[in-house]
């Protein structure tokens, strides 16, 4: 037997140890990571209600967002308090394509809640208890001298308003809701602040969500300033004061209104808002394939790992048009909170449910709006789609580009100017709608989804068809982005077929590239560069090809997690980089797996006709690759080995075959890795996810290599 061979052998037995170890975590309760099954038998969804004020609170009114598995809610969603039925307002949003409730929001008043009680809710099928009378109207909400009043005071003297109670009369009846019944009754207007003459402002257009509980003695009030037409306003200064019933809530002075833009004021008429907090099951919600499964069994972070600082929101960055927790140039390099699935912030929120923490997130899903990737259509009043314009590139390079107005004023040159860039964006909107169901934070993803699109170079966007076309990291947090958006758009809404239709081109588009004919390549490598793209100085060799698997890794997840949401048709492209990504763990000693997880890594090299040539051997990569990166694996929890990690536990949950083992290795080589995700969970997914199971029986045909 020859030394290369025993070497191998060694390590598959050294591998298979290590797996057993892994079981045996698995049995001694790390297992509690997975998810629960599907099914009848476990027919109800926990949500609980605890008070967070110092003294009982009686008629608390509380809604909320929840999501459902596919299939376990045919006939409606029942609330149910300590086996009694709780009248309840069940208004569903999403159902799936058989019929089965996929989204709801769920609103109740409850009689009274001690201090520091907790209320189990539970959600279980059949029909809601409905509260009795008719269904809460904007009439009801007008009997009671209600208005709320956004006024805009500019440099020029002149002065704007608009009046909530002024777009409800005009409206009536006919005024559009988002919620409608005998609990609450949302109603949604809009319309351009007015001068004292009556003329409206031509580029700014405010929007009022008015929720009345019955009776209409509490109502919630979401008021917004857009800067968002596709018309291309320039900068608006304005000093902004917004008031409920003739009293001061919100003010900013100065105010450089960007263009495509936006900012929101919440606030609430009569008793203030209900100090309560709601907890979902992140077991339940993670089987639904909404969020990952992250791995809810990490020990205690220590002290230095809760980064609390992350929860302050105090200074000019959370004012009106700030950046929240975002860096201003989103294009920097390096890690941060918000390069994740989900940004650190939200991951520490789901993993605890503590109120803090969410008012964190959604704080940082406000501040979403300053960023100027908003499009709203005047002809449709809905986000600006590329099927309405093919050839529209948010840049000013584009054949069909924003033509922007002068400035009415010139913003403040210390204005922290805010830079998107679609290699860097964060999910903001996406779980603060699933927690609430709130309306502006459903806009929100649908105008990020959007942005990256329209923010895509239409040649290989092909147009209208929306190929992502950009870094592969952009790519994977584009998809991310839009999938999110096509989950959670409610049943008749445009933005449901049309972020559907771009996603399923994208995964075609990449089946067809990476499977052809002819194949891509044998390995799974993805994005290929020569050294100068890459910027490789001093390279040992000039003609290698070289890939980031690290962003490979970010689409990988990605992907999956579009599976885990349903587009099933995902999971070839998915398993194409799961080739490259399990088999460099799994190839020693002809490949170190210490040079699994480097910057970059080397995948071939340019032949003399100048095309690439991907090596198809391990031995041939593993002294390829020695000759490029060192042999160390980074140790903390952003970093490319725990985007790897993640990326395996997608193949583990796929069935890929190799990926358990490969996971085995890395684990291996990422002492205490459990704790240090503990610290720092960006990537802390567990397997188990709603991808795995029964679900993934269907195996393709794993070519070994």
């Amino acid at each position: 037997m020859s030394d290369a061979v025993k070497a191998r052998l060694a390590w598959r037995r050294f591998a298979a140890v290590l797996m057993c170890g892994l079981a045996g975590h698995a049995a001694a309760g790390h297992a509690g990571a997975g998810l629960p099954p599907a099914g009848d038998d476990h027919p109800a969804v926990r949500v609980t209600v605890s008070s967070e004020s110092p003294r009982p609170a009686r008629s608390v009114p509380v809604t909320f967002g929840q999501a459902f598995r596919k299939g376990q809610f045919r006939d409606g969603v029942r609330v149910s308090v300590g086996g009694r039925a709780l009248p309840a307002q069940v208004d569903v949003k999403r159902r799936y394509d058989d019929g089965s409730v996929r989204f709801a929001v769920i609103s109740a008043v409850l009689d009274e809640l001690s201090v520091k009680q907790k209320l189990d809710m539970d959600l279980v099928p059949g029909e809601a208890a409905q509260a009795g009378g008719a269904a809460v109207s904007a009439a009801d909400l007008l009997a009671t001298g209600f208005d709320a009043v956004v006024t805009l005071r500019f440099p020029d003297g002149a002065v704007r308003t608009a009046s909530a109670r002024k777009m409800l009369q005009e409206a009536g009846e006919k005024a559009p809701t988002w919620l409608r019944g005998p609990v609450v009754t949302e109603c949604l207007v809009g319309a351009p602040p007015k001068d004292e003459r009556g003329s409206p402002d031509e580029d700014l257009n405010v929007q009022f969500h008015i929720r009345a509980y019955r009776g209409a003695s509490q109502v919630r009030v979401s008021a917004v300033v857009e800067n968002c037409w596709d018309t291309w306003a320039g900068n608006i200064r304005y000093d902004a004061a917004v008031s409920a019933d003739g009293r001061e809530v919100a003010s900013a002075r100065a105010v450089d209104h960007r263009p495509l833009s936006r900012w929101r004021k919440v606030f609430w008429r009569g008793e203030g808002e209900p100090p309560v907090n709601v907890e979902h099951d992140l077991a339940y919600l993670a089987s639904t394939g909404a969020v990952p499964n992250y791995d809810r069994d990490l020990p205690a972070p220590p002290a230095a790992g809760r980064s609390d600082k992350l929860l302050v929101m105090e200074g000019p960055d959370w004012d009106v048009m700030g950046r929240g927790p975002l860096t201003a140039y989103m294009p920097t390099t390096g890690g941060r909170p918000e390069i994740a699935p989900y940004p650190l912030w939200t991951v520490r929120y789901l993993l605890t449910m503590d109120p803090r923490a969410k008012a964190f997130v959604l704080a940082a899903g406000d501040m979403a709006g300053s960023w100027p990737i908003h499009v709203r259509s005047r002809q449709t009043g809905r986000i600006m789609t590329i099927d309405q314009r093919p050839e529209f590139w948010l840049d000013e390079r584009g054949k069909d580009r924003p033509q922007w107005k002068p400035p009415r004023h010139a913003p403040d040159a210390k204005q922290v100017r805010l830079t998107p860039d679609l290699a860097h964006q964060p999910s903001l909107a996406f779980v603060p709608y699933l927690a609430t169901g709130d309306y502006y934070y459903l806009e929100e993803a649908y105008f990020w989804g959007g942005y990256c699109l329209l923010d895509t170079w239409p040649e290989p966007r092909q147009n209208a068809r929306g190929i992502l076309a950009g870094q592969i990291r952009g790519d994977a947090w584009a998809l991310r982005n839009i999938a999110d958006a096509a989950w959670i758009a409610p049943d008749g809404d445009p933005e449901a077929r049309y972020f559907d239709e771009k996603l399923r081109n994208n995964i075609a588009h990449r089946i067809r590239a990476m499977y052809g004919p002819p194949e891509y390549n044998k390995i799974g490598a993805w994005g290929l560069r020569t050294v100068q793209e890459a910027r490789i100085q001093n390279a040992a060799n000039p003609r290698w090809i070289v890939t980031a698997p690290w962003e490979e890794d970010y689409l990988l997840w990605s992907l999956h997690h579009l599976v885990e949401q349903g587009w099933s048709e995902a999971g070839p492209p998915r398993d194409f980089l799961l080739r490259l990504r399990v088999a460099a763990l799994t190839h020693a000693p002809d490949f170190d797996p210490r040079l699994a997880v480097p910057y970059r890594m080397v995948v071939g090299e340019s032949g003399p006709d100048g095309k690439p040539a991907v090596y198809d051997d391990w031995k041939t990569l593993g002294r390829e690759n020695a000759r490029l990166s060192k042999p160390e694996v980074p140790n903390y929890g952003s970093s490319y080995a725990y985007s790897a990690r993640a990326a395996l536990v997608c193949g583990v949950d796929a069935g890929f075959a190799g990926a358990r083992e490969a996971l085995a290795v890395l684990e291996a080589l990422l002492p205490g890795h459990r704790q240090v995700m503990a610290g720092d969970p960006h990537w802390a997914i567990a397997p188990g996810g709603a991808a795995a199971g029964p679900g993934a029986a269907k195996r393709r045909e794993n070519v070994q290599y």
